[in-house]
């Protein structure tokens, strides 16, 4: 008698079919990735305030997927899925026609509000399509497949360079996004809806929140300002660029599950404390050093050292009672987004009236209190209340 047990389930025919969609979906991600800073550099030409204005309204949608969610409990979450891939397609192709910052906002706030709808719906989805035993291994596909995407993209940008327009690029990006909808669209509908999420504030987490709050931060100054910086600053390449961000993709893909292995050896607080000090390094020498070839590499070791937030995630998990774990995170998440729409427009101000240089060294300062928090990591378990 056959043993089935040998050869574990193939996923079904609805998981292939996310894992396309969501594959075409990275390859548009990626390429929108590579080309959106030098666009807005070079062809728009936007200053520092009016980034700071234009990244504040990209993060608006954060806050907008707790009102999303609960206005679309009764529609089918691959529908809503390829909505959301519609609105990101409709924001991208869009903005190949933009020559003004205000328009640019009003694309970027479609395209992002696309985004954050899918966000929820990638692993309620996959968790929904997976065997029962599976669903860990499944979410990890899903991820790979839009990390795979997401390298191909960047790998073609870096290949084909302004042969393409910025033009071109947006429209080929966007039209990744309109098949991710068609074939998402073709998703079984008689999957479950997500719970709707609410918020859980306990005194017992601020440590949690705080963290949170502060890594939104310290990550909003880098994603804002470090490329913008290399384009404005430094004039680089648009090739430059896609390489830079290729070898980031490359870097999430194999890195990820090396720190997920080093915190179950040494735990969340010696991670998050080497991490915050070499992070604290890195803005200090974005705000001091002025040679490109040397800020590239600090470029791409704000991304390696950024994975470590895996740490605020499993440290959560450790001190919180099983039904505050989900509620907290999306709190933690809303600060998150709070920090992406305040800190642009400090940063922006901060660039205009006193240089680049000062807004790195208000990250190395934001980094500098991370640390200072990240020596009560796991000493003890927060006091029920």
């Amino acid at each position: 008698m056959h043993d089935s047990t040998i050869h574990p389930p193939s996923p079904s025919g609805g998981l292939r079919l996310v894992w396309t969609a969501v594959f075409s979906l990275g390859i548009g991600f990626g390429i929108y990735g590579a080309t959106f800073f030098n666009f807005i550099t070079e062809f728009i030409k936007i200053q520092p305030q009016q980034l700071g204005w234009l990244e504040a309204t990209r993060e608006l949608p954060g806050f907008l997927c707790f009102i999303v969610a609960a206005l679309t409990m009764r529609i089918a979450e691959p529908l809503l899925s390829a909505f959301a891939f519609v609105l990101m397609a409709v924001g991208l192709t869009s903005m190949s026609t933009v020559h003004t910052v205000p328009v640019l906002m009003l694309c970027s706030f479609v395209w992002s509000a696309g985004l954050h709808t899918w966000m929820p719906l990638q692993s309620s989805i996959t968790m929904h399509l997976a065997e029962e035993h599976e669903k860990g291994k499944r979410l990890g596909q899903t991820a790979g497949w839009g990390s795979l995407g997401a390298v191909l993209g960047m790998a073609t940008v870096l290949i084909v360079g302004l042969r393409l327009s910025y033009q071109g690029w947006f429209l080929m990006g966007g039209g990744f996004y309109a098949v991710a909808a068609y074939i998402m669209s073709r998703v079984r509908r008689d999957i479950g809806h997500a719970d709707k999420p609410r918020l859980v504030w306990k005194s017992k987490y601020r440590l949690y929140y705080a963290l949170t709050f502060l890594e939104g931060c310290r990550k909003q100054v880098f994603f804002t300002f470090a490329v913008y910086s290399l384009t404005k600053v430094y004039h680089t390449h648009l090739r430059i660029i896609a390489l830079l961000m290729l070898i980031n993709g490359i870097v999430n893909m194999f890195g990820a599950p090396v720190v997920g292995r080093l915190i179950d050896r040494i735990g969340e607080r010696r991670i998050l404390l080497t991490s915050y000090a070499a992070l604290i390094l890195v803005f200090l020498g974005y705000a001091q050093i002025h040679h490109a070839h040397v800020l590239y590499v600090l470029y791409c070791l704000d991304n390696l050292f950024y994975l470590s937030t895996i740490c605020l995630t499993t440290y959560m998990q450790k001190i919180a009672a099983p039904e505050d774990l989900m509620p907290t995170l999306s709190m933690g998440v809303t600060m998150n987004h709070i920090a992406a729409v305040l800190v642009p427009l400090i940063g922006g101000y901060l660039w205009a009236s006193l240089g680049y240089p000062v807004t790195f060294k208000g990250g190395a300062i934001v980094v500098f209190v991370s640390l200072l928090l990240a020596t009560r990591v796991g000493l003890r378990k927060p006091v029920s209340v």
